[in-house]
């Protein structure tokens, strides 16, 4: 008896793993491309590279740590690439799936919160709702905060679509895809919060 357990066992073990489904292997490989395509430019810039610099708010540049900024940014946007080929070819386990969820909850909730805030911040101070630093726009000396509008900011709102979306579709059942759902909304307006309080975690 013990003998036919173990072959069962063995027999389960040994047979190949059901074909992941179409969307989450789509939306595992957009999570991918899309965080590469964000880090050549960091990692460009960490570089030394000097294109693209006119695009980004002054300050910026002249911080004494702005290459290791790049260096950071870098590592963490490769690494969110690879989060998202993970869910594609890693085997389903239940501590490793719940960290994949976990660490993929967290990177949604800080992009989409980023990038919601940052665009409607942008819109406010080209509107001239609300001040920058330096005065109200002026499209001549505040380039940077259009630049932010239509490309940065943008990025940092679908990275969190996509993260949500890759974890989304990696849960099989209904339930656990309405609590996937919830608990991104939590995190995004916890994030909202945090913003208008002054903290920005990206």
């Amino acid at each position: 008896m013990i003998e036919k357990q173990v072959n069962v066992s063995r027999l389960s073990s040994s047979q190949p793993q059901l074909p992941r489904p179409r969307y989450l292997v789509w939306s595992g490989y957009a999570v991918f491309i899309w965080s590469i395509a964000y880090m050549l430019p960091h990692l460009y810039w960490a570089l030394g590279g000097r294109l693209g610099l006119s695009l980004l708010k002054p300050s910026v540049l002249e911080l004494p740590q702005w290459e290791m900024i790049n260096w950071v940014a870098s590592v963490f946007l490769t690494a969110a690439g690879f989060l998202g080929l993970a869910f594609i070819y890693l085997r389903k386990r239940n501590f490793l799936s719940w960290l994949l969820l976990a660490i993929t909850l967290a990177g949604c909730s800080v992009a989409a919160s980023h990038g919601i805030y940052g665009i409607i911040n942008r819109i406010l101070q080209m509107a001239g709702v609300a001040e920058l630093e330096s005065g109200p726009f002026n499209i001549n000396e505040h380039a940077y905060v259009v630049w932010d509008l239509v490309l940065f900011e943008p990025w940092f709102l679908v990275e969190g679509i996509l993260l949500g979306l890759v974890g989304w579709s990696y849960l099989n059942q209904p339930r656990y895809k309405q609590i996937w759902l919830a608990l991104c909304i939590l995190g995004i307006i916890a994030g909202l919060v945090t913003g208008l309080l002054g903290v920005r975690f990206a």
